[in-house]
């Protein structure tokens, strides 16, 4: 029992201006739906992805971390008296959205508080109050100031921080519970205090403890419950509608008039008139709570919003990925990201997004699929990508929509699992030299487990001569060698040894097959892997990351990132630059190209990440455009880690003109340059202002001073950009306004 100091309470309008190198997205599922209400403008729904307004009009408008949201992961959104919307979320983040001002204001009291488990379970408006419902009780919020008043965490005989599901505020406020229902007495008033609250149990007639929701429907109390639905007789509860719902998981009650809405996980009914009629069965997906606005009845889902009208039912969803998983992310010659959705828990295929929007790929409309549990994604030369399958092979795309999968029918000799060798697991995929297409054949039945198909449509397969039982792998790279790199899957069910295997078929290694075990890096296992533009094999682990400069020699010289010490590496991926951006279970750190040097880290903290155990990186080498995959969702920002041109040509300067002061950081952006370009710039009257060399892509920056660290006078420049060798060079000018 406590009181939230008001001092806690702490209201952000969000900026990364901070973080930022360029302009963020964030790109979300939100058909993951876990609460709707109705306003004036239409429906509001949030989702584990955001939330979105369905409006009158038929059209969606998306909201996530960029428009000032806190979280992603929303579990309640009310509307209040004056119009606003509440949003609470899974970590106690309560946002308020003013749809007049278009504005969020965020309340961080229950998030920053020192409870263990701080989720809103429910929002309830009553008059000037709203009611909080959390994972330790329910506090009760100003609607008009938003400043918290009291909290109660002890309700009679219950625990403390007993489960709050949802709240009836009548005279008294009514309670429901983990552990059943509390019902303030009216003849106290310090409901801080314990013995001020009645219980009811299954002792009381509930027919299960856990109750979930309570109304009050044509002055009788019912209340849905884990296990069926009650109401309140005399002093006592009595179980109701058992033929349709004893031993059903209620989950919403709607009063509309004289008519109530009781809604399970999978059937919606009406009761009007003493009957009980089904509106609607559907056993394919789980109803959550339900919303009714101008004749229509709208329902949260896991599929989406679920409509029902009074002659069809249908499911909207706003544009997105099929899916908040992105395991694997690649990125295409036209720009174009491919993602993953995961391995048989996801089951939601493959996406793709381009200028048109997201493409979603699953067994609905391509059946040539096989399955939706697609766990990776990698595109080779000629623009041909691969989608890697959980149990039915692998899918090779070409032109965007030529489908070929490659399974046991169609590839002979290929073995899947021990256990059913029609369950082919491909696990990872590289491209040598040659252009021919090596695999990785997770747990081969034939110890068979490294594949190539090569240009002219021939298969090979080979078993690992170190070992041939070591057929659990997790990644497959090639270098600049033709060495083919397998990542071992960390020590699990079926495998106890971790490492890396290497093969090299051209005598290029110290021995045709080997292995480097996880002595080799601290004794910590290898997680994940990476060549650079140097041919250095980079290995993260379970605790920091390990170099092997020379892979021709792998065992001579391995050494340790220092900043990278205490980290567990996810996934690893190199930019134009050779700078190593690295996702780890504490967001993303970018290190210089020999890991000596922290360039930057974005996290949940300072950029709107929608998590900071980053899954995958892909970076797009034309633009520079960095994307990073959660299981929350993906973000992307714009980064200067662009492909150098291979000529120059007429060179890009903005802001033209450049303005410069003492106080505020001006920079100058130049574009078009070749790699690892001289940078000189010179006033009208021909004088060295400053010179610098690039970092060696295609966009440099300045920051509008000279060699001595001063802002420059106002007046019109000179750039001068030279390569290397000294063999191209280009010019151009800009204006600087001092102020």
């Amino acid at each position: 029992m406590y009181r939230f100091i008001s001092i806690l309470i702490i209201f952000f309008n969000f900026s990364f201006a901070t973080a930022q190198i360029g302009k963020w997205e964030n790109y979300t599922n939100q058909s993951d739906i876990y609460s709707i209400t109705s306003s004036n403008d239409g429906i509001w729904a949030g989702s584990f992805g955001g939330i979105f307004l369905y409006s009158k009009q038929n059209s969606f408008n998306q909201f996530n971390l960029l428009n000032g949201l806190k979280e992603l992961s929303i579990t309640s959104i009310e509307k209040d008296k004056s119009g606003k919307i509440w949003i609470g979320g899974k970590l106690g983040y309560i946002s308020v959205y003013n749809p007049l001002e278009g504005n969020f204001r965020t309340i961080v009291t229950i998030a920053l508080s020192d409870k263990t488990q701080k989720q809103i379970n429910k929002l309830v408006s009553s008059g000037n109050k709203i009611y909080a419902c959390t994972d330790f009780g329910v506090s009760i919020v100003d609607a008009n100031t938003l400043s918290f008043g009291d909290t109660y965490t002890k309700l009679g005989s219950f625990g403390i921080d007993s489960k709050v599901n949802h709240v009836l505020p009548l005279d008294t406020i009514w309670v429901a519970t983990e552990k059943g229902i509390a019902v303030q007495k009216s003849s106290l008033t310090n409901y801080l205090d314990p013995q001020s609250w009645w219980n009811f149990t299954t002792q009381n007639g509930l027919p299960s403890n856990n109750v979930r929701v309570i109304t009050k429907f044509k002055d009788t109390i019912f209340v849905g419950t884990s296990n069926g639905v009650a109401k309140l007789r005399n002093s006592s509860f009595q179980s109701t509608f058992d033929f349709l719902f004893a031993n059903k998981r209620i989950n919403d009650f709607l009063v509309k008039g004289d008519s109530l809405f009781i809604l399970s996980d999978n059937v919606i009914a009406l009761y009007h008139n003493f009957n009980l009629s089904i509106v609607l069965e559907n056993y394919y997906v789980n109803f959550r709570e339900v919303e009714f606005l101008e004749n229509k009845i709208y329902i949260a889902t896991n599929e989406g919003l679920l409509i029902i009208e009074p002659s069809r039912a249908y499911f909207l969803n706003p544009p997105g990925p099929n899916s908040n998983f992105f395991p694997s992310l690649a990125i295409d010659e036209k720009g174009q990201v491919w993602a993953a959705s995961g391995r048989d828990v996801a089951l939601k295929g493959f996406y793709r997004l381009s200028n048109e929007g997201w493409k979603n790929f699953t067994t609905t409309y391509y059946p040539i699929l096989g399955s939706n549990a697609y766990h990776r994604v990698k595109v080779t030369s000629g623009n041909t990508v691969w989608a890697l399958s959980w149990g039915q092979g692998m899918l090779r795309i070409k032109n965007d929509s030529q489908m070929v999968r490659f399974n046991r029918s169609n590839v002979n000799g290929l073995n899947g699992v021990i256990e059913n060798p029609n369950f082919i697991v491909i696990k990872a995929l590289a491209e040598d030299s040659k252009g021919n297409i090596w695999l990785l054949n997770y747990r081969a039945s034939d110890n068979r487990s490294l594949i190539k198909l090569s240009k002219d449509s021939t298969w090979e397969f080979f078993v690992n001569e170190i070992n041939p039982n070591l057929t659990v792998t997790e990644d497959l790279l090639i270098d600049q060698n033709d060495t083919k790199w397998i990542l071992l899957e960390k020590a699990g069910q079926f495998q106890n040894v971790e490492g890396l295997v290497y093969f090299n078929e051209n005598d290029k290694m110290p021995s045709r097959w080997g292995i480097i075990t996880k002595d080799k890096f601290g004794n910590f296992t290898p997680t994940s892997m990476a060549i650079d533009l140097r041919n250095e094999i980079w290995v993260g682990t379970s605790q920091g990351m390990y170099i092997i400069p020379n892979p021709t020699r792998p065992t001579e010289r391995i050494s340790s990132v220092y900043i990278l010490r205490t980290q567990y590496i996810n996934c690893i991926t190199v930019d134009q630059l050779n700078n190593k951006w690295v996702g780890t279970t504490t967001g993303v750190w970018v290190l210089n190209s020999d890991g000596t040097q922290l360039l930057a880290q974005y996290n949940t903290k300072n950029s709107p990440l929608p998590d900071d155990n980053i899954k995958s990186i892909a970076i797009n080498p034309n633009t520079g455009t960095v994307y990073i995959g959660t299981d929350y969702g993906l973000a992307s920002f714009n980064s200067f880690s662009i492909k150098p041109k291979e000529t120059f040509e007429k060179l890009k300067i903005y802001p033209n003109p450049l303005i410069v002061n003492e106080t505020q950081i001006s920079n100058l952006t130049i574009d078009g340059l070749v790699k690892n370009s001289t940078i000189k710039i010179f006033s009208s009257s021909g004088d060295l202002i400053t010179e610098f060399t690039t970092p060696g892509g295609r966009v440099a920056i300045w920051n509008g001073k000279d060699k001595n660290n001063k802002p420059v006078p106002t007046g019109i420049y000179f750039i001068v950009a030279y390569s290397e060798d000294g063999e191209q060079i280009t010019t151009n000018k800009f204006t600087i306004i001092r102020k």
